[in-house]
């Protein structure tokens, strides 16, 4: 067996992340939360996760997730904000299934289930199993509370539920993929400054690379926030060759965030973004078998804003 893996560290910096010298992308600035009773937030994130499987013999396999999430957040104690659901529009399926949930608050969830293939179609019983167990996840969106804890751990923006950081639950959990940001530094950051933070994605798979981390860097300081944008670009490939036949994968992992703290000190804003494409091509015996073309795509925006006078009253 011969494994290849080139990898590349990529900043994806725009000319437009750069913009004209002034005193304020010399002057260092706080990514940091600070608020107080009074404050309140707009919170809006939307996830889209898109997984595609095309085999050389069989049938095409396919899943997406996409969630949609508005909410608001309020002072709970120093350096903690409640998190209330207003509305969620959820919608999960694969090839056989589609489950869609939407929530206005205060409102009964009653998730919606349609299965596309027949009672007869094999792997029914199976199919219909994940549908119901989706079902059984949506039912769960409003038990228990949501908090964004940004004191606990310092340098973190971290969203728990239940005391618990989403990111330890199960990834049907609703917020339980969100990004924020990084670990950032205590002290403020100047331009050009780099942060460094584990490679934690899930569409890419284990083994192919050793790249390990994703480094980011400061693009900009200015009155619109404080901006730090990075990611990484990783072609993959693997071969095998064996009295039987070859097999070749190449493929390519790309990945990219941003996150925005605005100048008056709260997270105003983040991105991600993380492809994984893999091509298996086959000679010889049962060649087909081993062909492969597969795509696995996830995508998030997280937006907040700090409401004014006029929003109180609306």
């Amino acid at each position: 067996m011969r494994t290849l893996a080139a990898a590349t560290l990529t900043l994806f910096l725009s000319p437009a992340a750069h913009p004209p010298a002034s005193a304020a992308q010399d002057e260092p600035a706080k990514m940091e939360w600070a608020f107080t009773e009074s404050d309140r937030f707009d919170f809006v994130w939307s996830y889209n996760e898109q997984r595609k499987r095309d085999p050389g013999r069989g049938e095409t396999t396919e899943t997406h997730d996409k969630r949609d999430v508005t909410a608001e957040l309020v002072w709970k104690a120093e350096g903690i904000l409640d998190l209330t659901l207003k509305k969620v529009v959820w919608n999960y399926g694969t090839q056989d299934f589609e489950v869609t949930l939407t929530y206005l608050e205060g409102k009964k969830l009653e998730p919606q289930l349609k299965m596309k293939v027949a009672t007869t179609a094999p792997g029914f019983a199976v199919s219909k199993g994940d549908a119901d167990r989706m079902i059984e996840y949506m039912k769960t969106l409003t038990e228990g509370h949501f908090t964004i804890d940004t004191v606990t751990e310092k340098g973190r923006t971290n969203v728990l539920w239940n005391g618990a950081s989403v990111r330890s639950t199960s990834s049907l959990s609703l917020l339980a993929r969100i990004f924020t940001h990084p670990l950032l530094p205590s002290g403020p950051v100047r331009v050009a400054q780099l942060f460094k933070d584990p490679l934690d994605v899930t569409n890419l798979p284990v083994g192919l690379t050793e790249v390990k981390e994703v480094e980011s860097k400061v693009a900009a300081i200015s009155e619109k926030g404080y901006i730090a944008k990075g990611g990484v670009s990783i072609p993959v490939g693997k071969s095998s060759v064996s009295k039987r036949g070859t097999q070749t994968m190449t493929g390519n992992f790309t990945y990219s965030c941003e996150w925005n703290y605005s100048p008056q000190q709260y997270l105003q804003g983040a991105k991600e973004e993380s492809k994984f494409t893999k091509k298996v091509q086959a000679t010889g015996d049962d060649a087909d078998f081993y062909k492969e073309n597969f795509n696995h795509t996830i995508t998030q925006v997280l937006a907040i804003k700090k409401k004014g006078a006029k929003d109180e009253k609306k």
